[in-house]
């Protein structure tokens, strides 16, 4: 007889006691030596037997029936099947008598009433086995959800633990686990990587800078030390871009297309998400430079208001409208622009943002009387937001009633993809409403703060700006929002809120000592109402500055 040596492994819950593929041709191969077998081929395949579809189990199958072997050698019956239908075709071939014998170290099944009785109840009871598993395994999903733990491997910069608190898998590493351990607290079922959470959250900062594409952020990844799990090399880009468009980061997971809260604590907000989201997708057609200029896509024709692209002709670097030339033209401003000229306008404009620190000393001394008052309306706006949030709480009951009336057995009032998708969107919006609330403590904490440093580094911008690299000049002009466009005959820099408030109600300039004096008082004359003003308007967006 001529056997196919067949051994298996699967990767599913059901079979994680069942020895590995080495194992099992380890003892296959001392058997086949002590009774001398004639072997065709070794087969090996890691895919679970539960269902239908094994594409070497399947080849087997069409070569015994082609003739190449009348015999299988396996470990245990269950290495061949685990469904209802493969072991049906096993036995069927006995019965046409394409295989001759299916053995296994512990008996040998042949071709007669008993043993193909005994098959039957092997295979059948594997495949109790397996759907017993199956169920066990959807039920712990299923609590695992309504627990918020994500029921699956979790990304970069997260571990999953088991419930004895060690970490679960390849991933275990004694260093982590004892840093972990340090917490002095139980440890949830998926936890922030100690060492490499940090890491994921500078690569999230450098994305949210807007400066950096695919091909900076790997090389920037590379150079934090975070790399492939499999490969242990360089981070692929799309792993990146995976990364920054998971959901997880913010605290929330995706399964089975519904959106979930998780337990596990964020690397970024849900505002950072967005702002990364708008980011890729203003970079998801990037086009290849040569060269390196510092003001791509900040320079904006005056006619047609397109981004004009750099060129670099006798050592300078200058920027044209990107409609005005070729057989498709659609604009008629042919004239470039220098870099030198734009810098220096961008220089100037940084020269106008910087305070004297007499006035920010005075400012600051502003906004602690003005403190009080904002608790007030900080207030104001948490209350406002907790009833958006119950309002929403609302809406997604009412919806899950609506589901699940029995007027909807058959989906007449909203369809199962339908309420899905609605579950999701409601669920987005709370997780929005619940970041915004707990952010408005840490706003009446921190609101000071705030804008002193933010003052302070208005001093700052013009030398942060000069000493950068490419790099570091691309997030000062991302930071800024800085936009050059042309007024009259002159380049100018357009800069985004609350930059272009300081600009706009910057106090004019004191010449005399007496003026000067008048900085100390606050209700004398213009200075102080245009102080005043500049400062409450210069902080009331309450973005994350810089």
């Amino acid at each position: 007889m001529r056997y196919f040596l067949y051994a298996r492994k699967s990767q599913d819950r059901e079979d994680q006691q069942v020895l590995s593929i080495e194992s099992q041709l380890r003892d296959l191969r001392e058997f086949v030596n002590k009774h001398k077998l004639d072997i065709v081929e070794e087969i090996c395949e890691e895919m679970s037997a539960y269902k239908r579809g094994r594409p070497k189990f399947r080849d087997m199958m069409e070569r015994i029936e082609n003739g190449e072997a009348d015999s299988i050698l396996c470990w245990h019956l269950t290495r061949l099947a685990r469904n209802a239908a493969d072991g049906g075709l096993i036995i069927s071939f006995m019965d046409e008598g394409k295989i001759k014998e299916l053995r296994t170290p512990g008996r040998a099944h042949t071709n007669t009433a008993d043993d193909k009785f005994m098959m039957s109840i092997h295979f059948a009871m594997a495949k109790k086995s397996s759907d017993d598993t199956s169920a066990f395994v959807k039920n712990n999903v299923k609590t695992k959800l309504e627990k918020g733990e994500y029921p699956g491997v979790a990304p970069y910069g997260y571990l999953n633990v088991g419930e004895n608190g060690v970490i679960s898998g390849k991933r275990f590493d004694r260093k982590k686990q004892a840093m972990l351990e340090d917490l002095n607290r139980p440890l949830k079922r998926i936890e922030k990587d100690p060492i490499e959470a940090p890491l994921i959250r500078k690569l999230i900062e450098l994305a949210l800078t807007g400066a950096y594409n695919l091909p900076m952020l790997q090389e920037e990844a590379t150079k934090l030390g975070v790399r492939g799990r499999q490969s242990r090399g360089k981070l692929a880009k799309q792993s990146i871009l995976d990364l920054l468009n998971n959901i997880f980061y913010t605290g929330q997971f995706l399964f089975k297309k519904e959106i979930y809260d998780g337990i596990h604590e964020p690397l970024m907000s849900q505002s950072e998400f967005k702002s990364i989201q708008d980011i890729l997708k203003e970079r998801s057609r990037p086009k290849r430079h040569k060269r390196i200029y510092t003001f791509a896509t900040r320079v904006h024709c005056p006619e047609c208001n397109s981004v004009m692209s750099g060129e670099y002709q006798k050592q300078i670097h200058y920027y044209r409208c990107t409609k005005s030339k070729g057989k498709k033209a659609t604009c008629t401003n042919t004239k470039y622009i220098r870099q030198d000229q734009l810098e220096k306008e961008l220089e100037s404009t940084l020269d106008e943002l910087e305070i004297p620190e007499k006035v920010i000393l005075w400012g600051v001394k502003y906004l602690k009387q003005a403190y009080l008052d904002e608790h007030k309306v900080l207030d104001g706006r948490k209350a406002s937001l907790e009833k958006s949030l119950e309002e929403e709480e609302r809406h997604l009951k009412r919806l899950t009633t609506k589901w699940l009336s029995e007027s909807n057995v058959n989906g007449d009032l909203i369809s199962d993809e339908d309420y899905k998708f609605r579950k999701s969107e409601i669920k987005t919006k709370m997780a929005e409403l619940e970041e915004q609330i707990a952010g408005q403590k840490n706003e009446q904490d921190s609101w000071l703060n705030k804008c002193e440093s933010f003052f302070k580094r208005l001093r700052s911008l013009k030398s942060e700006y000069q000493q950068s690299d490419y790099i570091g000049k691309r997030v000062v002009l991302e930071s800024l929002g800085a936009k050059f466009v042309r007024t009259g005959e002159k380049m100018t820099v357009e800069l985004a809120h609350p930059y272009s408030v300081v600009l706009s109600k910057k106090p004019r300039k004191i010449s005399s000592e007496r003026q000067k004096n008048r900085i100390e008082k606050p209700n004398s004359g213009v200075l102080g109402p245009k102080m005043s003003e500049w400062l409450r308007e210069s902080d009331s967006n309450r973005r994350p500055i810089g």
